[in-house]
């Protein structure tokens, strides 16, 4: 995949294919089918609260269904992440897809979520506010849970 290709995928309006969706609780994990009303690209929300030891740990993924390639994942309470060229970030990061050399189909590339300005969370990793300004990052029609 492209940066450009990329870039269109995630300006794409998504909405739920279900009309009755229910968030998972701690301890649950669920993937949601999404589609696109203005094209006919469908992508996957993962959605894994699962924390063995930290309920507070989850990750917001979404995915584009053909092949399967992540396009943007947060994570929060998780272990920090290395990056290719060294770098750490914190426990709370964010993977965006960067076409690279590097690219092993997982995202390698992650910013630490306290310097990422395009999704102001001004402290606050709670799930839920986490869920909804990720939602809206990523052109979701319709974020109301």
């Amino acid at each position: 995949m492209t940066n450009s290709e990329f870039q269109r995928l995630l300006e794409l309006q998504k909405d739920f294919v279900k009309t009755n969706v229910k968030l998972p609780e701690n301890n649950e994990s669920e993937t949601f089918e999404l589609k696109s009303d203005n094209s006919p690209e469908r992508f996957y929300l993962d959605i894994d609260r699962r924390g063995k030891i930290e309920f507070s740990k989850f990750k917001i993924q979404n995915r584009y269904l053909p092949t399967k390639q992540p396009l943007v994942r947060i994570d929060i309470d998780s272990p920090p992440h290395i990056n290719p060229d060294g770098t750490k970030t914190s426990r709370n990061h964010i993977h965006i897809f960067r076409e690279t050399e590097y690219d092993t189909g997982n995202l390698p590339w992650a910013y630490d979520l306290n310097n990422f300005l395009e999704i102001p969370l001004n402290g606050d990793f709670s799930f839920i506010h986490v869920f909804h300004l990720f939602m809206f990052s990523m052109s979701f029609a319709n974020t109301v849970i």
